[in-house]
């Protein structure tokens, strides 16, 4: 019975360790993700210790997932309703609104060399660091 407390415990440390309350968000994500995201809720969010400072991973009440960087800059989003393009480079809004205008943008991500997204049709398209159209994948 001893075994079984200490391991209860333990486990509950575990969930609960890197877990952060939404009060512990940098104040510019907080406001990005009430502005973007207005009609969800925050369900989750997970402070991760990254090379360079701290990540936030966040999960909404409605299913969208979003990652933070210590910029606190967007570089994971995932809606499958659709991101609005507010919460998107105006670049790649741009580009999306006028080469596939009625399609959502379903998931968006910063990497090293660029950005991609990728259109609820499946296309994923691939933009360089300042947003330029290079292909799609």
């Amino acid at each position: 019975m001893k075994k079984l407390c200490i391991t209860a415990c333990l486990l509950i440390f575990a969930i609960s360790l890197g877990h952060a309350q939404k009060s512990e968000l940098p104040e510019m994500v907080a406001a990005y993700v009430s502005q973007i995201f207005p009609n969800e809720k925050i369900k989750n969010v997970k402070v991760e210790n990254g090379v360079d400072g701290k990540d936030y991973n966040i999960t909404m009440s409605g299913g969208t997932k979003l990652i933070f960087n210590q910029q606190n800059q967007p570089t994971e989003i995932e809606c499958k309703n659709g991101i609005p393009i507010a919460g998107l480079p105006r670049t790649i809004a741009s580009y999306v609104a006028e080469n596939h205008p009625n399609t959502k943008i379903i998931e968006y991500e910063m990497e090293k060399e660029g950005f991609e997204v990728e259109l609820e049709n499946g296309d994923e398209l691939a933009f360089d660091r300042k947003g330029k159209f290079l292909k799609i994948e």
